[in-house]
């Protein structure tokens, strides 16, 4: 609002609020009246549609009958899709991941962030709208880093281990805090790995364990370090799986120079060096090795143990225990579809940063103020009265309607048109913008002005009160 007597190409459009919009992009301001339909509702008929139509029974009799055990041996319609099969591109369905239970001993509730918040106080107190709490809720759940889930631990509630460094990590158990290790990417600040030569396997292979998710050559499974191998790579990759998912993608490559690159690569092995002041002699020699001095110099820092914590929207699952995950998929979803949800919350984030909340039209708003009567013995100046009376016989109407009919000035198209316009509108814009901090009137997102509270009280009189008589 500060901008509107600057002058510029719409000195006064009050229906930008800056960050997002609502509706369709063919509804903003500058775009298209109307989105491009298809032709056949938006040009002429094809001409087949307006060729004479045969009468109901010839088209009846034109049809081939088949009689009824014809039409119960018939096999699948031709072009049919298959159970299991794309309808739109004929290709087999990838079979679906079924998501994990979500975790039991927690209370969960899905807030808006601060930062979303901030962003509507200063807009609001910017743009002086009012909006509803239904369309603020549509603009947290557009984007998965505008809002947060909070977990709060129940009574005998399972611990919740969190992750100092930023990360977003958080896990149900030691193990997956262990194992997440691994993949995180503050390893490589506590561990460097060393490739060390070693004696060759020795037995007779004939295949290759593979994973197919990434092409990872584990060993032949009858290699007595199979095991090992398999579940590091499991632990460093593919940790966010369900181990029994993660084994059903192994295959066996029996191909003859697959089996020697893997001896080739089995004549080495992977050591760690713990980075950390005065562990500069110890050699870790295998996984469990590493995981042990994590646990003995590094866990209580890494991690804390906490009662509640938040969790954004866009963190990604592989950083959270499968059960928290779920929690987060689900909740994410149900509150997309049912934006609702989100009011008792937005309420209660809103009021923190000041913002007032009253119901208007059988909605929950917020806006510059709460919408309020004019009391009676309130005396406005010639403009804003005149603002006032605008907006009690044409309310719901645009808020440059009213500019122009009171200032006389139409708003033109040529530059210095704009400009007469900007100077005459400037005194009922300044005014206008008191009458909204004061909740005489409301303009809404879509730039229209409204009267919201009937007629003004009126005046209060006062009562006489009886005289007592003087005390004898």
């Amino acid at each position: 609002m500060e901008d509107s007597t600057q002058g510029g190409n719409t000195p006064f459009d009050l229906s930008e609020l800056t960050g997002f919009q609502f509706g369709p992009s063919w509804a903003k301001p500058g775009a298209d009246t109307a989105p491009s339909l298809p032709k056949m509702q938006t040009g002429e008929r094809p001409e087949r549609r307006n060729a004479p139509r045969r009468p109901s029974s010839e088209r009846r009799d034109a049809r081939p009958r088949r009689d009824d055990a014809a039409r119960d041996n018939r096999g699948p319609r031709k072009g049919a899709p298959r159970p299991g099969r794309d309808r739109r591109t004929g290709r087999d369905e990838a079979p679906r991941r079924e998501l994990p239970q979500p975790a039991d001993g927690f209370r969960v509730e899905l807030r808006p962030t601060n930062a979303i918040l901030e962003i509507f106080s200063k807009e609001i107190a910017k743009q002086k709208r009012a909006l509803p709490l239904l369309d603020l809720s549509r603009v947290v759940m557009a984007g998965k880093d505008r809002y947060d889930l909070v977990f709060m631990k129940l009574e005998n509630g399972p611990m919740l281990i969190h992750s100092t460094r930023g990360d977003g990590a958080c896990w149900l158990t030691e193990a997956e805090a262990v194992s997440y290790m691994w993949s995180a990417p503050w390893f490589s600040e506590l561990y460097t790995a060393e490739e060390v030569e070693t004696e060759a396997p020795k037995g007779t292979f004939t295949a290759i364990a593979t994973c197919q998710l990434g092409g990872e050559a584990i060993g032949p499974v009858n290699w007595h370090g199979y095991q090992a191998a398999l579940m590091n790579v499991y632990r460093s990759k593919y940790s966010n799986m369900a181990l029994d998912a993660f084994k059903n993608r192994i295959t066996l490559n029996k191909d003859e120079e697959a089996v020697q690159a893997w001896i080739a690569a089995a004549s080495k092995k992977t050591v760690w060096k713990p980075t950390r002041e005065g562990a500069a002699d110890i050699v870790l020699e295998d996984a469990k090795s590493v995981e042990a001095d994590f646990m003995a110099n590094h866990y209580g820092k890494v991690y804390e143990t906490v009662d509640k914590v938040f969790v954004n929207g866009a963190t990604p699952r592989k950083v959270l225990s499968p059960g928290l995950a779920a929690h987060l998929a689900i909740l994410s979803d149900k509150t997309r579809r049912s934006p609702q949800m989100l009011i008792p919350n937005l309420c209660h984030g809103l009021a923190r940063h000041h913002m007032p909340i009253y119901k208007w039209q059988g909605n929950h708003f917020t806006g510059p103020s709460r919408v309020r009567a004019i009391p009676a013995d309130t005396v406005l100046a010639d403009r804003m009265m005149a603002i006032v009376n605008w907006s009690k016989e044409h309310s719901g109407e645009k808020v440059e309607a009213m500019f122009a009919e009171l200032s006389g000035v139409p708003a033109g198209t040529d530059d210095e048109s704009r400009k007469a316009a900007s100077e005459a509108y400037a005194p009922y814009a300044a005014d206008m913008i008191w009458l909204l901090e004061q909740g005489f009137v409301v303009v809404t997102s879509d730039n229209s002005i409204w009267y919201p509270k009937g007629e003004a009280a009126p005046a209060p009189t006062k009562t006489e009160q009886p005289r007592r008589r003087p005390r004898k």
